[in-house]
């Protein structure tokens, strides 16, 4: 149960840096996008897998804030 409640909290977390990355206007010849974009399929495909940790959200986090 309380595996669930992990992946779920973490899954809300990365929607918010996905709202984030969203609302700001990035252009495709950001130095940092590519960086964005290859940290974000990781932590996407592990939100799908059930399998994300602390540490791929705040890499998401990180690579948000690098933007």
């Amino acid at each position: 149960m309380r595996d669930l409640i992990t992946q779920a909290r973490l899954s809300m977390r990365l929607e918010v840096y996905l709202r984030d990355y969203m609302r700001r206007d990035i252009t495709n010849d950001n130095l940092y996008r590519k960086e964005w974009d290859s940290v974000w399929q990781v932590a996407d495909a592990a939100c799908i897998n059930k399998s994300l940790t602390p540490e791929l959200v705040d890499d998401v986090r990180i690579a948000l804030n690098k933007l």
